[in-house]
């Protein structure tokens, strides 16, 4: 069976190192190593962004986002996953700003240790999508600056607008950021992606992004049914590898839901700036509607052999899964 050698972010205190992405479609049932551990009950934890803050051993402390939309619900919580006992889930306190509704997606900024940007999805045209660069400490991620995402300012509030992936690069030979951001697209309308240069250190929030690319079309050719969501998450690793997610939701909350990870192109730069090419993608992993789960964050991990997989699944909660590839 073919692999294809992909090169992992790596975590506070962990070095970079490759992770083996097997490219041919596995079953659910013959590729995972571990069972999938509930992070978050009903339809307020679900798992909708994704990252690794700390590996040591086999223990890993992630941060999770929550696409909760309500004062009080969480929006982002510590897990701490350990062999032989359940996962420990902690609420942080969102501080610094107003508490955002229907945060989509989150990755680290790599050489920034506990600095993060978690990005809301947009309202119904009330207010566009939005990045926020967050410091977490201790119980409390505070809000360090925040911008509206480039290129929203006509954002209408439909599904298909609706921003469900933003993914920050740091080149290893120039230090330079990009950051990577997706639609999740609806059946006939493709995903849009777009990339940009981007200083996390900017003096001020409007100097964070640099020129914006056009956008690039992303159709995953599968799942292909009930309410497809093209791209429901995007991480790119450092060597440029794009891996992201498509999912199916039949706007249902009890699914039956699908999904299916992609390697799916690579970020380069053409003549000092980004430039996203998406491939063909090729197939890393499937789950159908029996397994009924509908990932939306996506993470690479550092130790050479594993990913992980995090599940919004409406009324049945959030669920992640560390993989072996």
């Amino acid at each position: 069976m073919a692999k294809k050698r992909v090169v992992a972010k790596g975590v506070a205190g962990v070095g970079a190192c490759a992770v083996l992405v097997t490219t041919g479609a596995l079953s659910a049932q013959g590729a995972q190593e571990s069972k999938w551990q509930k992070v978050g009950d009903g339809m307020t934890g679900g798992v909708s962004g994704m990252v690794v803050a700390k590996a040591a051993g086999d223990r890993l402390d992630l941060l999770v986002a929550r696409d909760n939309k309500e004062p009080g619900q969480p929006r982002l919580s510590a897990v701490r996953l350990a062999p032989g006992h359940a996962p420990a889930v902690r609420d942080l306190k969102w501080a610094g700003s107003e508490i955002p509704k229907d945060l989509e997606s989150l990755d680290a900024v790599p050489g920034r240790p506990g600095e993060y940007t978690a990005v809301s999805s947009g309202d119904s045209g009330k207010f566009r999508p939005t990045v926020y660069d967050v410091k977490v400490s201790g119980n409390t991620a505070t809000v360090r600056w925040s911008a509206p995402l480039p290129g929203t300012e006509k954002y209408a509030g439909d599904d298909t607008q609706n921003y469900e992936a933003f993914a920050v690069h740091r080149d290893r030979a120039t230090e330079k950021y990009t950051a990577v951001w997706a639609t999740r697209g609806s059946n006939g309308t493709a995903s849009q992606v777009r990339s940009a240069a981007f200083d996390p250190a900017a003096a001020a929030p409007d100097k964070v992004f640099g020129h914006v690319s056009a956008p690039v079309a992303f159709r995953a050719p599968w799942p292909a049914q009930d309410e497809v969501r093209h791209i429901s998450d995007l991480k790119i690793a450092p060597d440029g590898t794009v891996v992201l997610s498509a999912a199916q939701d039949p706007n249902k909350n009890s699914g039956p839901f699908s999904s299916a990870v992609y390697e799916a192109g690579r970020l380069t730069a053409d003549k000092g700036r980004p430039a996203l090419k998406l491939s063909k993608p090729e197939e890393v992993r499937r789950y159908t509607t029996t397994d009924n789960r509908k990932i939306e964050a996506v993470a690479l991990l550092p130790d050479g052999d594993y990913a992980l997989w995090g599940t919004d699944d409406e009324d049945f909660g959030g669920s992640v899964l560390r993989d072996r590839l």
